[in-house]
C-alpha cells in the first residue's frame, strides 16, 4: 500500500514578468488558495425533459494570496507599475531656532506650482506654513515671523534618496500579466521524516485583477492582497494535439524516484494490429499502489522485443515505436522501468 500525502500550511509565491525577471518573492503568506471552477449546462429532451447531456464550458483558474509582510512588488504588479527609486515624499525634521530663519538639511520641493513651502511646528504646539528661498541657501532656508527659540518640527516635500521604492497607482491602470510559481510541503504520517517532498503550482500566464486594499487598525498589521486569473497558455510543438492548459501542478518527491510506488505499468491500447513499417506513438503508463495512474518518464523506459516476427525501434525519447515487418505475423514486446526492470508490461504487434 502507499503512503498517506497531505499538502500542508501555505505555499512559497514567485512571480515572474514577461523577460522571467523576479518581480516579487512571497515567503509569508497568511493565505495562498486556487479555486477551480467549470460551468455546464444540462441538454434535455424527450418525454419528461430527460436529461442527455451536460455539456461543460468556462473553464477558470483563479489564485488569492494574502502575504503578512508588506511587498511593495506584489502591489506593483497588482495595478501594472515597477517599484522605482527615487520617487518623493514628506519629510520631517527638529530644526533648532534661534532667530527668524533656518535651513533644512534636505532639498525642499514644490508638491504642485513653483512655490516651495513647507509646515513648522513651534515648541507651543502652533502650526503655520512657510516659504523657503530667502536669505543665503533659499533651496532650503524658511523664514518665520516672531519665531520662538527652541526646537521646531519641519515638514517638507522632498526626493527620496534612501534605499526605499515606490509605485503610482495610475488612473487608467492596467494590472500586470505574470507568471506565478507557487510551491508548498508535502507531508506524510507513514514515514519518520514527516516531510516526503513538494508540491508546485505553475502557471506560466495570469493576469493580476488590478484591485487591492491597505486596512491599517490600531491593534494591527496591514497585511498585502492578491488576486489572479489564469490565462489559457497553448503549449508549442505538440502538433494537433496542443490542448491549452492554464497550469502545471507538479509533485517532487524527496530522496525518492518516479517509480518508488509503481506498481506496474500499461501499455495504452494493449495489443496492436498495425500495417507494416508505420510510425506509432507509444503511451506507457505507470500504474502505483494508490492514486490515478499517469504517464511513465519515458527516457527511463526500455523497450525489447521477445520473439515473433515483428521488428520494432524505438527512438531516444521513447515517444515513437517505428514497426516493421517484411512478412505479415505477430511479436510479442516487452517495456520495463530501466532502473527497476521487474516493474514492466508486454504487448503483442500483429503485422498485416
Amino acid at each position: 500500500m502507499g503512503i498517506r500525502k497531505f499538502l500542508t500550511s501555505v505555499a512559497d509565491v514567485f512571480g515572474y514578468d514577461s523577460s522571467d525577471n523576479l518581480v516579487f518573492v512571497a515567503k509569508t503568506l497568511l493565505d495562498s488558495s486556487i479555486e477551480v471552477s467549470l460551468g455546464s449546462a444540462p441538454v434535455r429532451g424527450g418525454k419528461g425533459n430527460q436529461l442527455q447531456y451536460i455539456y461543460y464550458h468556462t473553464g477558470e483558474m483563479k489564485f488569492t494570496l494574502t502575504d503578512v509582510q508588506w511587498n511593495l512588488g506584489m502591489l506593483g504588479a497588482t495595478v501594472g507599475s515597477t517599484p522605482a527609486a527615487g520617487m518623493q515624499y514628506y519629510a520631517e525634521e527638529t530644526i533648532v531656532m534661534s532667530g527668524s530663519g533656518a535651513l533644512v538639511s534636505g532639498s525642499p520641493l514644490a508638491f504642485t506650482g513653483t512655490t516651495i513651502y513647507g509646515w513648522a511646528t513651534n515648541p507651543s504646539g502652533d502650526i503655520q506654513r512657510v516659504q523657503f528661498g530667502a536669505g543665503s541657501n533659499p533651496a532650503q532656508r524658511f523664514y518665520v515671523s516672531g519665531s520662538v527659540a527652541g526646537n521646531w518640527c519641519v515638514r517638507y516635500y522632498q526626493t527620496n534618496l534612501s534605499s526605499g521604492q515606490g509605485i503610482t497607482v495610475k488612473a487608467n491602470m492596467i494590472p500586470s500579466v505574470l507568471k506565478l510559481v507557487m510551491e508548498t510541503q508535502l507531508n506524510s504520517s507513514d514515514v519518520s521524516t514527516n516531510k516526503i517532498g513538494k508540491v508546485q503550482i505553475i502557471a506560466p500566464t495570469v493576469t493580476l485583477s488590478g484591485a487591492f486594499s491597505i486596512s491599517m487598525k490600531a491593534d494591527g498589521v496591514s497585511n498585502t492582497p492578491l488576486t489572479a486569473t489564469a490565462l489559457a497558455v497553448t503549449p508549442t510543438g505538440t502538433g494537433c494535439s496542443s490542448d491549452p492548459y492554464y497550469a502545471q501542478i507538479v509533485e517532487v518527491i524527496d530522496s525518492s524516484y518516479w517509480y518508488s510506488n509503481v506498481i506496474g505499468l500499461a501499455i495504452e491500447g494493449g495489443d496492436l494490429t498495425l500495417p507494416k513499417s508505420i510510425q506509432y506513438p507509444l503511451q506507457v503508463w505507470a500504474v502505483p499502489s494508490s492514486g490515478a495512474a499517469f504517464k511513465a518518464t519515458a527516457t527511463e523506459l526500455t523497450y525489447v522485443k521477445m520473439g515473433g516476427v515483428a521488428e520494432a525501434t524505438t527512438s531516444a525519447s521513447m515517444v515513437n515505436v517505428i514497426y516493421t515487418g517484411s512478412t505479415t505475423g505477430s511479436a510479442l514486446f516487452r517495456v520495463y522501468i530501466t532502473s527497476a526492470s521487474s516493474i514492466e508490461a508486454t504487448n503483442t504487434i500483429y503485422v498485416l
